[in-house]
């Protein structure tokens, strides 16, 4: 391994280039980033420091002097390219503009043709990155939706660099860009071994940003092909099926349920260290063990995106995507990646979300949720039959339990709307499926003050207080909070209630808007009737 100190210029000088390998992250810096990077460097600048360092790039030397693999440091590296190229093109001296771009895209002095960049980027990024940064062409305004999320921080980080040179003077840029090139220096790394960058690219990640497990992960599956490291393009090719089936963002967060819907238990170590002896013991290598995370990729998928048809499962799983938490994901992705025979999914969709639910509404533990979603993954890698599987449920159920708490004061719980949600599901024809987005309201019928003469002749304040937060009393409303309607008459409330519920409708909401009178009898015999459908609808 070697280390030494070099300007900007000599590492994108005229004889190296760079290639990002199969095992790196995609370019993945954001505005904040190269805002930092370029304050800092305009700071150095005008401050006239005699040297600037801003981190290192360690590499595995493939071709002395010439070609690089960059093992840390491609978000920096990748950005000073983006950098020199905006300065470039934000330039009319065409002595200067040659320059620069010979520091990015060299040209053939003959022919004048554009030659081997000096970064290339992941094979899926670079055709990108060569047409519309390093040769400038621009982005068309409505393919930008179909920009992936590398390709959409190239072309934002290239907006920002222009803000930055924007109402600068051209001699001003020029002499920014020498200052950068000649007095800002980073340490290079170089080291002979495949296995060295592999360790060193677990342990370091200079001024990016912090490895994420996926990365890690990758880096894992790599460093298990040995003989086979001449299939690293196909292996590859594998990984990006895998981004693109889940998003980049969404890939840590799947290889956490993934691993649970594996093990059943709790997580001892950091997510790539307890993924790291899968890729090992599995039979078949790397390429196995992908092609099983791709498989429960697509059902992680299916399950974040919802895509499933019938009105028995959707409502469900809705209700599921409601919870606080997401520990019932592993499960359900442990029954989707294997099935039980004689048990259909949308039937034990529906037993999880009815445990999930009692768990939640009778405040259980952590623990104690855990164990029951173990329990169930235990049983399906275990092959038990539905009717084990049905009796785990049954085993963990709270029916009265959860009936119970239900009827008392649901107002201000964490499951408030979740409740009144899945109710007014409930209430319908089970052909409907609804969806609901934006602001929703819990409105409170009877109010939390008696103030209009309606309320007092009807109400004392000992039975507002028993009824005030009881699921007889609440109501959904779309939008911001109803203060208009907060202490009004009910006659009033009523008109306000149908004039909302012309924008989103709630059934429930209309059978208030339905009653002649709003009083204790009302709302006990509406309390009675929903608590009545939350035992049709979670019961085990």
């Amino acid at each position: 391994m070697n280390a030494e100190e070099r300007t900007i210029s000599k590492i994108l000088t005229d004889q190296i280039c760079y290639e990002i390998p199969s095992y790196q992250r995609p370019y993945s810096w954001g505005k904040e980033n190269v805002q930092e990077l370029l304050e800092d460097l305009w700071e150095a600048y005008e401050g006239n420091e005699p040297e600037y360092f801003i981190g290192s790039i360690i590499t595995v030397e493939r071709a002395k002097d010439k070609l690089y693999d960059v093992v840390d440091g491609q978000q920096r590296l990748t950005t000073l390219n983006l950098v020199f190229a905006r300065l470039r093109d934000a330039i009319a001296d065409e002595k200067a503009k040659a320059l620069l771009g010979n520091r990015i895209l060299p040209r053939n002095d003959l022919t004048g043709e554009a030659e081997t960049p000096r970064l290339q980027l992941r094979k899926v990024d670079q055709s990108f990155f060569r047409k519309h940064i390093l040769e400038s062409a621009p982005v068309l305004a409505n393919t930008r939706a179909t920009l992936t999320s590398p390709q959409k921080h190239l072309i934002g980080n290239s907006e920002e660099i222009d803000a930055f040179c924007k109402g600068k003077a051209e001699q001003v840029l020029k002499l920014f860009a020498n200052y950068v090139l000649s007095k800002v220096y980073v340490v290079f790394v170089t080291t002979q071994s495949l296995q060295s960058a592999y360790r060193l690219f677990n342990v370091l990640n200079a001024r990016g940003i912090p490895l994420s497990n996926a990365d890690l992960i990758k880096n894992t599956l790599f460093s298990q092909l040995g003989a086979q490291v001449n299939r690293s393009d196909e292996l590859e090719e594998r990984w990006l099926e895998l981004e693109e089936e889940l998003g980049i963002e969404r890939l840590d967060s799947f290889f956490s349920h993934h691993r649970t819907s594996l093990a059943a238990s709790k997580a001892r170590g950091s997510l790539h260290e307890e993924i790291e002896p899968l890729i090992k013991t599995s039979e078949g290598g790397p390429f196995a063990f992908l092609d099983t995370v791709l498989a429960s990729a697509k059902n992680f998928s299916r399950i974040i995106e919802q895509n499933f048809q019938d009105a028995a499962t959707l409502r469900p799983l809705r209700a599921l995507r409601r919870v606080a938490y997401d520990e019932w994901i592993p499960a359900l992705l442990a029954f989707l990646n294997s099935p039980t025979p004689g048990l259909p999914e949308a039937e034990f969709i529906s037993l999880l979300e009815k445990v999930t639910m009692q768990n939640w509404i009778c405040r259980l533990g952590r623990t104690a949720r855990l164990t029951v979603y173990f329990q169930l993954i235990s049983a399906i890698k275990a092959n038990k039959s539905a009717d084990e599987i049905r009796a785990i449920f049954t085993k963990n159920a709270r029916n009265d339990e959860f009936v119970t708490l239900l009827g008392g004061n649901v107002y201000g719980q964490a499951f408030d709307e979740a409740v009144l949600l899945r109710l007014e599901e409930a209430n319908q024809d089970e052909s409907v499926t609804k969806s609901y987005s934006g602001r929703l309201t819990i409105e409170h019928v009877l109010p939390q003050a008696l103030r209009d003469d309606y309320w007092k002749q009807r109400f004392n304040e000992d039975l507002q207080r028993l009824w005030i937060h009881r699921l007889g009393n609440l109501a959904l409303l779309s939008g911001n909070k109803n203060y208009k309607a907060q202490y009004f008459g009910f006659d009033r409330k009523k008109k306000i209630y149908s004039d909302r519920n012309k924008k989103v409708s709630f059934d429930l909401t209309k059978e208030v808007s339905d009653q002649a009178d709003w009083t204790e009898e009302t709302i006990k015999a509406r309390q009675d009737r929903l608590l009545k459908l939350a035992g049709e609808t979670w019961r085990i």
